[in-house]
């Protein structure tokens, strides 16, 4: 997938959820305070145009310069499974499948939006057991992907295990004091900062995505951290984040796809930061430093190499399978579609689209 950097209004890009080795896995965390937030939550079923209703809206907000954030869809990376206006404080999210959650204020703040209502359901009927056929071959297959994944990422502990024995602690707190350098002093008045989790790349059907670039601004400082698995990148990053929110600051944390536990990235936006383990596929313009967690082991680690290597090789053949794996799910699941685009009142959607923009403008005068 190629990521377009757009210039202005910024459009940065994550995932709504991932394929890991527990299951699909989603944080459903927005914004980093939900508190007084619209969400519209639009259900409907595959082909009803969720992905479009949500582009759209999207593009309307971004026309009047409005930021956004495009959540991707895992299956189908080319697609949209939420959008979020941070500064009206606004959410449209689809939600069916494996992204089924309930609004946290019905009624009274979020929405609920049925695009099942411009169906004709008696279209749909007549083709009611090649759907149950369908989602039950769908199923089996991404239970198949899950447990390629599982095994790929017992195959990613074996290195884990290998660096992590080397882990000196002392230069590990000694390079995350050289990057908390890097932040602004405490404002004593400013409390905890919030926090969001979220992942920002992804396990697809085209292979492992990776959007983080996509947070960047042209004064966004990059730190590299560049080690193996298990060395203490994802210990540093978080306890980077947490001086960050004791210095009222709020953190945005993305986490590994095959393992949610794992953190890859941290963002800091009012620091104008970024912390990654994927420098390579940074700006050299926005790289400011890069930092080697080969200092933080013990020196036997070099001897151990070949057998990290070997468990790593291991983990990305497996990897492999699973995304071919996934690649069949997604064109299993796919075939849901021509039994619902035929029956939508697609003019229906977008006048229900209409509404929900005017909805939303109306929030957005709350904060003008």
């Amino acid at each position: 997938m190629e990521l377009i950097m757009e210039s202005r209004p910024h459009v940065s890009r994550c995932f709504f959820g991932c394929n890991s080795a527990e299951g699909f896995h989603t944080f459903f965390n927005f914004l980093p305070d939900l508190d007084n937030a619209k969400m519209i939550i639009v259900k409907g079923g595959p082909g009803t145009g969720k992905s479009t209703f949500i582009n759209r809206i999207g593009e309307t907000f971004a026309e009047q310069g409005y930021e956004l954030e495009y959540q991707h869809c895992s299956l189908d990376p080319e697609s949209y499974d939420a959008v979020t206006i941070p500064e009206i404080r606004s959410v449209v999210v689809a939600a069916t499948g494996h992204h089924v959650f309930d609004p946290r204020n019905p009624g009274a703040v979020d929405e609920i939006l049925n695009l099942g209502e411009y169906w004709d359901i008696d279209g749909i009927r007549q083709h009611r057991e090649e759907i149950i056929a369908v989602n039950a071959a769908s199923e089996r297959k991404f239970h198949k992907v899950y447990r390629q994944l599982k095994a790929a990422r017992l195959l990613l502990g074996n290195a884990e295990s290998v660096s992590a024995a080397a882990l000196k602690p002392r230069q590990l707190h000694a390079m995350e004091q050289a990057i908390c350098d890097l932040l602004p002093a405490a404002n004593p008045d400013a409390g905890y900062g919030a926090e969001r989790h979220c992942f920002i790349s992804s396990i697809t059907p085209l292979g492992e995505v990776h959007l983080a670039a996509s947070l960047l601004r042209a004064n966004t400082r990059v730190v590299g951290l560049v080690g193996e698995p298990g060395s203490g990148r994802s210990e540093l990053l978080k306890q980077v984040g947490r001086q960050a929110q004791l210095r009222g600051l709020t953190v945005e944390y993305y986490h590994k796809p095959i393992d949610p536990s794992v953190l890859e990235h941290v963002h800091i936006p009012d620091a104008e930061l970024l912390l990654t383990v994927q420098p390579e596929l940074m700006p050299e313009d926005n790289l400011m430093a890069v930092y080697q967690l080969i200092e933080c082991a013990a020196g036997w680690i070099k001897k151990e190499m070949d057998e990290i290597s070997a468990a790593k090789s291991r983990y990305l053949e497996i990897l492999e399978d699973a995304v071919a794996s996934l690649l069949d799910a997604k064109n299993t699941h796919s075939a849901l579609e021509q039994y619902y685009v035929p029956h939508m009142d697609f003019s229906g959607v977008d006048r229900r689209r209409e509404a929900v923009e005017e909805t939303l403008k109306q929030h957005s005068a709350l904060f003008a």
